[in-house]
């Protein structure tokens, strides 16, 4: 699969089960912590640029989701477009966005401007965006953005520079660190000149780093080779993709159940059973709703697919027998009770083993 199709699948994907979750990863993952981290976002986006750029400038979104940036830009400067590979989040974007007139949203192919003519811009701007793709299309865009904008005019992007970190070369959702001496070079060849690198007020536990801003200006022709695109890749997920986004599908889950929204966690659960089906927590998390809402028998189906699809994951099987038991279905708990000791119990496991096997046979 061309990484490009890849892109769109995954972002399309993504944007089904929440745009604004997928667009902002907040900590609280709701509406108004969105709204917050846009005002933030923007307002440090305008006073990074120093007063260089006026009101009636032409500014391009590469990456804008559902105009998260896009549309609060739209207060600052003449025109604001925001182009993303992303055809859900662009739908959602032209929903959000219909009233504000001198903001608009295109889809792209994922690499390149080519619906835009030479030197239209007076800015472009990019957030958790470059990041997250492959090298070579970073490379692309930076290319096409050096045609698209004007002689002299400026690049304001978030980037992640330190310790070198590539991730699998189909992998569009997690964090790639570039050196200083890969970010120079991505610049440099690109034809733009880094005047200021902004330290961004997060740091990442996992990375061990904080995000930048980079304020990067046009100043001559790209000579950098645009190549890597037609190659295919791998149309599944890398295993830390797939880790990821199934980590941030639960976690959304866990907010969505915090907040008494049921139908929704429901929605995202299954979302990250078919993202990993080899992970236990969703089909847990997803039984333990349907036991709240008395539909045992329906946690007893989910739990009859976990030990179908994970039938080494010993309490799957004690959590199916519990449930069997609840169903009056004494001798398949038993059934489920024996596959669990073949697995090997803990002390804690097996004396539920011999609760539960107790009561059936008193």
């Amino acid at each position: 699969m061309d990484i490009r199709e890849k892109m769109k699948r995954d972002w399309d994907r993504r944007a089904k089960v929440d745009p604004l979750y997928w667009v902002a990863a907040t900590e609280e993952a709701d509406e108004d912590s969105y709204h917050k981290s846009a005002e933030q976002d923007c307002s440090a986006f305008v006073e990074g640029l120093r007063e260089r750029i006026s009101s009636d400038a032409r500014v391009l979104d590469v990456g804008c989701g559902i105009g998260r940036m896009t549309a609060p830009l739209g207060q600052h400067f003449a025109q604001v477009v925001g182009v993303d590979v992303s055809g859900e989040m662009i739908e959602h974007a032209n929903t959000l966005h219909a009233g504000t007139s001198n903001v608009s949203f295109y889809v792209n192919n994922g690499s390149d401007l080519a619906q835009f003519p030479d030197n239209d811009f007076d800015l472009a701007l990019s957030y958790s965006v470059l990041p997250h793709l492959p090298p070579e299309v970073v490379n692309a865009y930076f290319a096409d953005l050096n045609r698209v904008l004007k002689p002299g005019a400026w690049f304001r992007y978030q980037f992640w520079i330190g310790p070198e970190r590539m991730m699998a070369e189909n992998d569009t959702l997690n964090i790639r660190v570039y050196s200083p001496e890969k970010f120079a070079v991505l610049n440099g060849e690109n034809g733009f000149k880094v005047h200021e690198i902004d330290e961004i007020d997060y740091f990442d536990p996992v990375l061990k780093l904080r995000p930048v801003w980079v304020n990067a200006q046009k100043i001559g022709p790209t000579t950098s080779s645009v190549d890597g695109l037609d190659e295919q890749c791998d149309d599944g997920m890398s295993e830390d993709e797939r880790h990821l986004e199934t980590s941030l599908l639960l976690y959304l889950a866990a907010k969505h159940q915090d907040r008494a929204e049921i139908n929704e966690a429901e929605a995202v659960l299954e979302q990250a059973i078919q993202s990993d089906p080899s992970r236990p927590d969703g089909y847990i998390s997803w039984a333990t709703i349907r036991i709240e809402k008395d539909d045992v028998k329906g946690a007893l189906k989910i739990f009859e697919t976990l030990t179908e699809t994970i039938p080494e994951f010993a309490p799957g099987w004690v959590f199916r027998a519990q449930t069997e038991e609840a169903c009056d279905r004494g001798d398949d708990a038993l059934k489920s009770l024996v596959q669990a000791e073949s697995l090997g119990c803990d002390e804690e496991l097996r004396s539920i083993v011999e609760e539960i096997r107790a009561r059936l046979r008193p």
